[in-house]
């Protein structure tokens, strides 16, 4: 299921409210035309506001409806800048944090810049969850790949310090799911899967660029590859399994 259909149907209700030729609307019918599950989320919609249409109310005075529409549309606006915010914020603060504590820093300007570019790669990540998430979950693997060539060299796996590596990418990456996850709470619609697995990429790359200027190995290819990068696997695998959990419960 891709990340659209994860919108349309979260997003179902909603939908159904907006004016018939409402752009957003239309797009969501196009798309559906396609796609049965989606279809049957926006008829089901549709069914809600026969029902409460059916009600009788009040007329309601000229432009309501309009305004309505709009205020939705903002909202829905103001929902996605905020759970923006709340990722980005999540991945600066965690980098910050994993940084901050270290016993060690690398003395190397090249491992700060590497590092650096690396947090900038995770806030990109970030900001494109909502919109492009293949693409931003494969920025975030093929980032972490491309500092391990440039950085890495011949030496041992060093499994010892590995597995506080892998750590240090889980937590980074949950911290950044949790802070998506608490913004979205009070909104009216719930984050998408895909966005929450974005999420858990950036947060791992964001703990990836910590690594590099505060793991002891991260001189050595078998290392990196196995412990850095496998680390941003494993949290995007991870939130992958736990994001889609509760759906598959409900069925």
């Amino acid at each position: 299921m891709s990340a659209e259909c994860d919108r349309i149907r979260a997003d179902a209700p909603g939908l159904a409210a907006l004016l018939p030729d409402d752009p957003e609307l239309v797009s969501a019918t196009s798309h559906a035309r396609g796609c049965p599950g989606c279809e049957r989320a926006l008829r089901e919609a549709g069914r809600l506001q026969v029902l409460l249409a059916e009600l009788e109310p009040e007329p309601l005075p000229a432009g309501a409806l309009e305004r309505v529409s709009r205020e939705v549309r903002n909202a829905r606006r103001r929902e996605s800048w905020r759970r923006l915010g709340g990722s980005v914020g999540a991945v600066c603060i965690s980098a910050l944090i994993f940084v901050g504590f270290a016993r060690t820093r690398a003395q190397s300007p090249a491992d700060w810049a590497l590092a650096a570019a690396m947090w900038a790669l995770a806030l990109v990540v970030a900001l494109a969850a909502s919109r492009k998430p293949l693409l931003a979950t494969v920025i975030a693997v093929a980032a972490s790949g491309t500092a391990a060539a440039l950085s890495g060299g011949a030496g041992p796996l060093v499994p010892s310090i590995g597995l506080e590596c892998v750590a240090t990418e889980l937590a980074s990456a949950a911290v950044v799911v949790l802070a998506a996850w608490l913004v979205a709470r009070g909104g009216a619609t719930s984050p998408a899967r895909s966005a929450l697995v974005v999420a858990a990429a950036a947060g791992a790359l964001a703990g990836d660029a910590a690594l590099q200027v505060t793991c002891a190995a991260h001189a050595y290819t078998p290392h990196l590859l196995a412990f850095h990068v496998g680390g941003v696997l494993l949290a995007v695998a991870v939130a992958s399994v736990v994001t889609r959990a509760p759906r598959t419960a409900s069925a």
